[in-house]
């Protein structure tokens, strides 16, 4: 089986196929706004695929995330970034790694995992490479068409930019999605000579559940990646909600939650909390006997990872803005770089992040880390 390039057809609302940036054809608009034209999606509320898997947006923020350590933005009104000339070849659908479906009910079968490339086979010398980890609510990724506008930027501003699939619900678990970017890394670096890239000057980029692998993946790997850049992802898969109002709080609790399914299985029955060995990562909680959590970033933090850049909207009704603050704050903690952008009145993926000045932050802090 060759994985679909949207890798499910997703059933949502259309304010979460917009927060999850899982549109194959958007178009951009002033101040990061996405009008989403993928008439290849049903916008219905409800499950969102054939394992009745949901995600839910709050009726209510009930707590807006502490900024007293975030740098305060508000880029809402700001020009959206152009790229008006596309000089950077672009390699699509390369498949990455021949893989298998280890969940679902075509679990066994073979899986195809591809990724894009955009890259300057002229450039004098290889270029750095970021590689993007789309997101997709962890029921879908598009390599393709994910963040295209931003990718697109950065190919035109020095950098070379991959950006990949991975396992999703339904086809794998999160540790799957692990093994994947660390596959899409060694296939770069495999094959750098054919990209004019250098992969010794690597950073991984994601957003939303992208942004939740990237935090994972740098925090587990501390070599060999010298960037990261999370916009509005994860952490703590047992808080999700921890901003939003109890409905919500309990919808994520709930076995059929996105991040359930994808620490435990479509099939498992399991709520993101039941298996705290796999689970649960309860800060300031007094539970002397619950193990680390395998599917937190904040595990693996140890003061050797590379810097990283957050943005993150203060008005998240998705992805609590406070989860972003959690890694942040541990980085700090444990002495590594962090800067963390808290755009005012911001949604989820909408309301600043493909502006100018937040690309222009981003493209500083990448040559800051890669020259």
């Amino acid at each position: 089986m060759k994985i679909n390039r949207t890798i499910f057809t997703a059933v949502l609302s259309t304010a979460a196929i917009m927060a999850f940036s899982c549109a194959s054809d958007s178009k951009i608009t002033k101040g990061g706004s996405m009008e989403d034209k993928d008439k290849s999606i049903t916008f219905e509320k409800g499950a969102v695929n054939e394992y009745g898997t949901k995600m839910t947006l709050t009726k209510e923020i009930k707590v807006k995330a502490d900024s007293s350590s975030s740098i305060v933005v508000d880029w809402k009104n700001e020009k959206t970034v152009e790229v008006p000339n596309i000089t950077a070849k672009e390699e699509k659908a390369v498949v990455y790694k021949k893989s298998v479906v280890t969940d679902g009910y075509k679990k066994g079968e073979e899986l195809d995992l591809h990724m894009d490339i955009m890259y300057h086979d002229d450039a004098s010398s290889p270029q750095p490479v970021v590689l993007f980890i789309p997101g997709g609510g962890f029921i879908g990724c598009d390599s393709q068409n994910s963040l295209r506008l931003e990718r697109q930027y950065l190919a035109e501003n020095g950098f070379a930019v991959a950006s990949i699939e991975y396992h999703v619900v339904g086809n794998g678990f999160y540790s799957d999605a692990v093994q994947d970017v660390r596959d899409a890394m060694k296939f770069l670096s495999d094959n750098a000579e054919k990209y004019n890239i250098d992969t010794s000057r690597l950073a991984l980029m994601g957003n939303s559940a992208g942004g939740y692998m990237t935090a994972l993946v740098t925090a587990m790997d501390s070599t060999g990646i010298r960037a990261s850049i999370d916009l509005y992802g994860l952490s703590d898969l047992t808080m999700v909600g921890m901003d939003f109002d109890d409905d919500c709080k309990a919808a994520h609790h709930s076995p059929t939650s996105s991040e359930s399914q994808y620490v435990n299985g479509v099939f498992s029955g399991k709520a993101i909390n039941e298996d705290l060995e796999k689970a649960a990562w309860y800060l300031n909680r007094e539970i002397e006997d619950l193990k680390a959590a395998k599917a937190n970033p904040l595990t693996y933090i140890g003061g050797n990872e590379c810097p990283m850049l957050i943005m993150h909207g203060d008005s998240d009704s998705l992805v609590s803005s406070s989860q972003s603050l959690l890694v942040h704050e541990a980085l700090l903690k444990a002495g590594v770089p962090s800067t963390r952008y808290s755009l005012v009145g911001a949604e989820h993926g909408r309301g600043g992040f493909n502006t100018e000045p937040a690309l222009k932050t981003m493209i500083d802090f990448l040559r800051a880390n890669l020259n």
